[in-house]
C-alpha cells in the first residue's frame, strides 16, 4: 500500500517553526510583579509634580483641587520642608493660579504647614487601599504615611521651579459713604482724665514647673517653628540642625498626655510626651 509522507512532514515543520517562537520570547514582558496597596496599576495616570501649593477653605477633610488629575482620584502629598507625607482625595480638576495644586485646610493641618502662603510639595497620584479610599470619602484620615527621607527631599528641592507671582493686584480700600458722612454727628466730650492710682508692685512671676512636655513637631525652618509655636502657644528648642515645637512643662503625666491628645485632634498626629530629667 502506497502512502503520502508530505503531510507528515508539513505538520512536523510547522511544529518546529512553533516552538522555536516561543522559544525567542521574552518571558519578562508579560511578567507582572507584585504590587502595594498604593502603586498604580498599568494603564492608570503616573502624575508625579514637584512645585507649590495653595491652602484653600476646603474644610476638615483631607482634599485637594488639581488641574491634571481627575476628581475622585486619589494622590500623595508630601511637604518638602518636613517629609510629612499624606494622602489626599481630589474633590475638583481646575486651575490654581500661581501653584500646582490646592489642598484644604484639614490636609495643611495633617501636613503641619503654614495656611496663610503657598508650601513647596511633592504631589504623586497613587491608588490606595479599599479602606483609605473608604476613610477619606468619609471625611477622615487615611493611614499614617512614612516620612520622606532627607536625602530625597534635597533632590526634590532642587526641582522646585521659581515661585511665580499671581499678579493679583490687593483689594481696594473701602470708599466712604457720602450720605453716612453727611449726618451730623454729637460732639463728644472729652472725659477728665483719672486720677493715677498707685500701682501694687506685682510679685515675681514663679517660673513654669514640671518635668513633662509635649513634641508637637521638628521642623528645619525656624521662621515656620516660631510660628507654629505662637499658634500653640509653646516654645521652639533647637538641636541637630532641627527646631522643635515643644507645649508645657506639665506638672503631672496626665495634664501632658491631654495636651498631647489635643494636639493630635488638631492634626499633629506626631505628638508625643517627653520628660525633662
Amino acid at each position: 500500500m502506497q502512502w503520502n509522507a508530505r503531510p507528515i512532514t508539513l505538520a512536523l515543520a510547522l511544529l518546529a517553526a512553533a516552538s522555536a517562537h516561543a522559544q525567542d520570547l521574552d518571558p519578562t514582558e508579560t511578567a507582572r510583579g507584585p504590587h502595594g496597596t498604593s502603586q498604580l496599576q498599568p494603564g492608570d495616570g503616573r502624575y508625579d509634580a514637584v512645585g507649590y501649593a495653595a491652602v484653600q477653605p476646603l474644610g476638615a477633610a483631607a482634599l485637594a483641587v488639581s488641574p491634571n488629575q481627575p476628581a475622585e482620584s486619589y494622590a500623595e502629598v508630601t511637604a518638602l520642608d518636613s517629609g510629612r507625607t499624606i494622602l489626599v482625595r481630589i474633590a475638583e480638576t481646575l486651575e490654581v493660579p500661581g501653584a500646582i495644586a490646592a489642598i484644604s485646610e484639614g490636609a495643611a493641618r495633617q501636613l503641619g504647614i503654614p495656611v496663610d502662603r503657598l508650601v513647596a510639595v511633592r504631589i504623586r497620584a497613587v491608588r490606595p487601599s479599599a479602606e483609605d479610599q473608604a476613610a477619606l470619602r468619609s471625611a477622615g484620615a487615611a493611614q499614617p504615611r512614612i516620612d520622606s527621607p532627607p536625602a530625597l527631599l534635597r533632590a526634590l528641592r532642587l526641582q522646585l521651579p521659581p515661585q511665580a507671582d499671581t499678579g493679583e493686584p490687593p483689594p481696594p480700600p473701602p470708599q466712604p459713604d457720602p450720605i453716612a458722612d453727611m449726618i451730623p454727628h454729637p460732639v463728644e466730650r472729652a472725659a477728665p482724665p483719672a486720677k493715677p492710682r498707685p500701682t501694687p508692685k506685682d510679685p515675681a512671676a514663679k517660673p513654669a514647673q514640671g518635668r513633662y512636655l509635649v513634641q508637637v513637631a521638628a521642623l528645619s525652618s525656624p521662621e515656620r517653628a516660631q510660628a507654629l509655636a505662637q499658634k500653640l502657644r509653646g516654645f521652639v528648642k533647637a538641636g541637630g540642625g532641627l527646631y522643635r515645637v515643644q507645649l508645657g512643662p506639665f506638672a503631672t503625666e496626665a495634664a501632658a498626655e491631654r495636651a498631647r491628645a489635643e494636639a493630635v485632634r488638631a492634626g499633629f498626629g506626631d505628638a508625643r510626651r517627653t520628660s525633662v530629667r
